[in-house]
């Protein structure tokens, strides 16, 4: 959808349904972003958001504040984790191959994302926009998307819903598949993810381009993508390569693997895994998340080789 003429920063409703998002950078080539967003039913975007100051708050020698005005702080649901306290004036944005911390929008259902640059102090100039539905009461992960195009990188925006339930004696990972290439690297199809360690466990039999996990009955993957597994011992590497063309999780394949490490795969573990192009066709990079643990204002994250 075009993004609407010169709108500029606005005020949500305070009626408004919320929902609650991330935003995950994984466009390659593209530097600091930041977004706004709309509802199907408004002509009028809010933000840019991430580059907003912060509300004034009570602890901080202000009067007290609504802080469900406040599209920083997404400390509902409560077990988010995920309570964003900026200081006033100071720019916040998503860099690439890093994901932010959840934060609470004035809207939910149906609605308008436009992409920004970093800095944007309107909603104009979009570098994208997509329509998207994010669902009240549930968490969100936006992925903005690059594949390599005869102009350099096509944008693409994707939502995943999100679910933090965790098992005390289970892991549980999600793969996310943005091994879309670079203007040097073609893109993967779809591949199947491994973690090898003492012994290997299946994490996604097969993963679309652009998508989470299909579900599958060789393994226990959900609706959402998520994959729940007996825990793992580290060192851990992850392997990947393509998906069996027919759907057996089982089938050999010749795979790309990482170095060996402590990936955390421990019971009441909850992982979510983006796969990204590596230096070749061959070879793959993975943004790894700890979906409950945030430093700063992003999600704990690191890359794996």
């Amino acid at each position: 959808a075009p993004v609407a003429p010169e709108p500029q920063r606005g005020d949500a409703q305070s009626d408004a349904p919320m929902s609650t998002m991330r935003i995950a950078h994984l466009a390659p080539g593209v530097g600091p972003i930041d977004f706004c967003y709309r509802s199907a039913t408004s002509g009028t975007f809010v933000g840019p958001v991430l580059g907003a100051p912060a509300s004034p708050r009570a602890d901080a020698g202000g009067e007290d504040a609504d802080v469900a005005d406040d599209p920083f702080d997404a400390s509902s649901p409560e077990d988010s984790g995920a309570s964003f306290d900026v200081d006033a004036g100071v720019a916040r944005f998503a860099s690439h191959r890093t994901v932010s911390k959840y934060l609470n929008l004035q809207s939910a259902g149906p609605m308008t994302l436009a992409i920004v640059e970093a800095g944007a102090t309107s909603c104009a100039n979009a570098l994208a926009t997509a329509d998207v539905t994010l669902d009240p009461g549930k968490l969100s992960t936006v992925v903005l998307f690059g594949r390599p195009a005869d102009a350099g990188i096509t944008l693409e925006v994707g939502a995943f819903t999100d679910d933090r339930t965790t098992e005390p004696d289970k892991l549980r990972v999600r793969i996310v598949h943005a091994a879309l290439g670079t203007t040097n690297v073609p893109g993967a199809g779809p591949l199947a993810v491994r973690a090898v360690g003492a012994k290997t466990t299946v994490l996604a039999d097969r993963v679309e381009p652009r998508r989470a996990s299909t579900p599958s009955q060789a393994v226990e993957v959900d609706n959402l993508g998520y994959v729940t597994a007996p825990p793992m011992s580290p060192p851990v590497a992850i392997a990947i390569g393509p998906a069996s063309t027919d759907g057996g999780a089982d089938a050999g394949f010749d795979p790309w693997q990482s170095q060996s490490r402590d990936l955390e795969l421990r019971g009441g573990s909850l992982h979510t895994a983006f796969v990204l192009s590596g230096a070749s066709a061959s070879t793959f990079e993975i943004l790894w998340c700890a979906d409950t643990t945030i430093e700063g204002n992003q999600t704990s994250c690191e890359h794996v080789y």
